[in-house]
């Protein structure tokens, strides 16, 4: 047990509001089993219908969002050096978000694109905006910014871009006034999320965390650099070039561009990781080397998807699937399981340095956790490619005791620093 000089006081406002964001999120990661378990055969089919888009907006803002958005509030002050700018704002944002992801979840699920569904993605652009202008106004307070800041207020407003394109595409449903087929609009929207709001977060917060496992940690920041102006002009390209044009021949070399800024970031963390040493693996750093295998896989199914798509193959459509599976189901999902427990324990206890932290998560169950989920997405993968329908149930079953062991490790860690009174204000 570490002693009690190795951790800082903590904000007893920002722990309940980080609190509050991981035990929500986790809840709504239990609450997709039976969301999968009624839909596991929609997989099958195209991936615009009611069923799958419920399953993605809850992955991808009930689960995923809401653990970065908890993750940005606890180390945005930290790692940025200024106070959050607003508690009550945080709050807002927060009620306003997960009341509107209720709306449009259940919404899409019965397939209702009337008031609730409206009504829901406009709660959800206030707690986004709301969020949004929390994290910009803390970021201002910063004196010297530098790239990792870059890096955030940009996927802050991808993410305000990613929902108010949601808006308008709910308000279509009904009134149909977008200039272009809805399809369309689902792939900038899509890829918005994922690479505007989340990559780039990702991106900025594990660089900037890194230094805090080991003081050694240090990379070449041009790679940094590179890799922000690359995905943002990447993103931008195939905006405007899918917009006019939808997939063609030129989106191999966007997606090319966009690949090379994940290299430049790779080639960073390597860096870092070299000149940390050795590195201890765990069930956490295997959660992590998992999301990288699994984005290696979304990537290389890319040009195949564009290869079928303009040749208006169907089978683009189960690639597209599998795809979008790999990404929130498999890298999502894998990256989130695997950095709880590598930063939860301490950012709630207030650690300066997260090397000295305590293991306050039980191994067993994470390693458990592990072995359930690399079942799950090896066997719901290729019962999705192979349109093999018990491999499909047999994967989500796995899902489920991935998601009993996450939330039951999550009480553990919130359980321990009560019992031992790590933290100043409990």
């Amino acid at each position: 047990m570490e002693s009690t000089s190795t951790v800082i006081k903590q904000n007893r406002g920002l722990y309940k509001i980080v609190t509050t964001h991981y035990l929500v999120a986790g809840f709504t990661f239990l609450a997709l089993i039976p969301m999968l378990f009624f839909s596991a055969q929609d997989f099958g089919s195209h991936y615009f219908q009611p069923h799958l888009l419920a399953i993605t907006h809850a992955v991808a803002l009930g689960w995923a969002s809401m653990i970065v958005i908890g993750l940005c509030y606890q180390l945005v002050p930290l790692l940025l050096k200024a106070e959050l700018y607003s508690y009550k704002l945080a709050w807002f944002a927060l009620v306003a978000f997960y009341l509107g992801l209720i709306d449009l979840v259940y919404s899409f699920w019965v397939f209702e694109p009337g008031l609730h569904m409206q009504c829901g993605s406009l709660l959800l652009l206030v707690g986004i905006s709301s969020f949004a202008i929390n994290i910009t106004l803390t970021a201002k307070a910063i004196k010297k910014p530098d790239i990792h800041q870059d890096f955030l207020l940009t996927s802050s407003i991808w993410l305000l871009f990613t929902a108010i394109l949601g808006v308008l595409m709910v308000f279509n449903f009904r009134y149909a006034f977008l200039p272009k087929d809805h399809l369309l609009f689902l792939k900038i929207h899509a890829h918005s999320g994922i690479v505007g709001w989340f990559l780039l977060l990702v991106i900025g917060l594990s660089t900037k965390l890194l230094p805090l496992f080991s003081f050694k940690a240090k990379g070449n920041v041009v790679l940094l650099k590179w890799s922000y102006y690359l995905l943002n002009f990447s993103l931008i390209v195939f905006f405007v070039n899918t917009y006019i044009f939808d997939l063609n021949t030129a989106t191999y070399l966007i997606a090319l561009v966009a690949l090379s800024g994940i290299v430049c970031w790779l080639l960073y963390v390597y860096q870092c990781a070299k000149a940390c040493g050795s590195l201890k693996i765990d069930a956490s750093i295997l959660h992590i080397l998992l999301a990288g295998l699994l984005l290696s896989g979304a990537i290389f199914l890319l040009p195949f998807i564009i290869f079928y798509q303009l040749k208006a193959d169907a089978l683009a459509i189960r690639l597209t699937t599998i795809y979008g599976s790999l990404l929130l189901l498999g890298w999502i999902n894998s990256l989130l399981l695997g950095q709880t427990f590598k930063t939860f324990p301490y950012i709630l206890g207030g650690q300066k340095d997260l090397s000295l932290g305590i293991k306050l998560y039980n191994s067993k169950a994470l390693n458990l956790q592990f072995l359930s989920f690399l079942i799950f997405i090896t066997s719901f993968s290729l019962g999705l490619a192979f349109s093999i329908k018990w491999l499909v149930y047999f994967g989500i079953t796995c899902f489920s005791a991935t998601a009993v062991l996450y939330i039951s490790n999550i009480f553990i860690v919130l359980f321990k620093i009560k019992k031992n009174e790590i933290n100043s204000v409990l």
